[in-house]
């Protein structure tokens, strides 16, 4: 499965970032611009869109073996021979979990965003969103704004609005009845929620490489409870509680996620 990046800097390490669910990897464009800029020539940032996302393949289910398969595919052909960082937020948190532990050597480190390697809430959470946007009746939008207007009945708040309709794209060359579609896999996604919002089994596996926990301190996707889920997979895992800040933690204080994040690879580098 060939999985579609955007590559920003091109210093001789690689950071491989992975979004959440109906994301995107340019929703990292901010914070991986201003990690490049403090060291152009150390670091490369690859935004990824993970399957059923973005511009990249869809499947027939979802998978996050198969999701960490796709994305160790990835890496083996971005950095042959050199471990990468890996980053992922939310759903891409469990996808870059399950990648370190099913292909222990492609990583020199890990940074999982605001998730826990357990069942998570995902499905209540973003099931009314899917429905949402399900309910929109694209053979009939004449614009973008008039998407908006319809999809605040179901999603009041703008902020999130603007997150899904990043998703939304128009075909000016189709039939009018036809030019607006999701971008992502919006019906699988639907139909599998519960499955984004699950943790399969890892075999007894832990990863034994340095690993930074962020999450947000609004944010309830990481409790104290999910430490002992978290330190048995992962021994040597950092955990950093952003103020002010929710599930989003990139977006809502990006100033202070890259200078965890520029302190977390400056120690991995020193320990190297």
């Amino acid at each position: 499965m060939s999985l579609y990046t955007t590559v920003i800097g091109s210093g001789r390490q690689t950071v491989v970032w992975c979004h959440g669910v109906f994301g995107q990897g340019k929703n990292f464009t901010r914070v991986a611009k201003d990690l490049v800029a403090g060291d152009p020539d150390r670091w490369r940032c690859v935004l990824v869109d993970l399957p059923n996302h973005g511009r990249s393949p869809w499947t027939e289910e979802v998978s996050y073996p198969q999701m960490a398969a796709a994305l160790a595919e990835l890496i083996e052909q971005l950095s042959p021979g050199s471990p990468v960082h890996l980053l992922g937020h939310s759903m891409g948190g469990k996808v870059v979990m399950r990648t370190a532990l099913d292909f222990p050597g492609l990583l020199a480190s890990l940074v999982v965003v605001d998730m826990a390697p357990v069942v998570s809430p995902l499905n209540l959470r973003f099931d009314p969103l899917t429905r949402a946007m399900q309910a929109l009746d694209l053979g009939s939008l004449a614009s973008r704004a008039q998407a908006d207007a319809q999809l605040s009945i179901g999603v009041p708040d703008p902020v999130i609005r603007q997150f899904l309709l990043q998703n939304l794209h128009r075909d000016l060359a189709a039939d009018p009845g036809d030019q607006w579609y999701w971008q992502m896999n919006l019906q699988l996604l639907a139909a599998q929620m519960d499955r984004v919002a699950g943790w399969p089994d890892t075999g007894g596996r832990s990863w034994p490489g340095p690993v930074l926990w962020i999450s947000g301190e609004d944010s309830d996707y990481v409790r104290p409870e999910h430490q002992q889920a978290m330190t048995t997979l992962f021994p040597r895992v950092r955990r950093v509680r952003v103020k002010n800040s929710g599930h989003w933690v990139h977006a809502d204080q990006p100033e202070i996620f890259v200078h965890v994040l520029r302190q977390f690879l400056a120690g991995v580098d020193a320990a190297s």
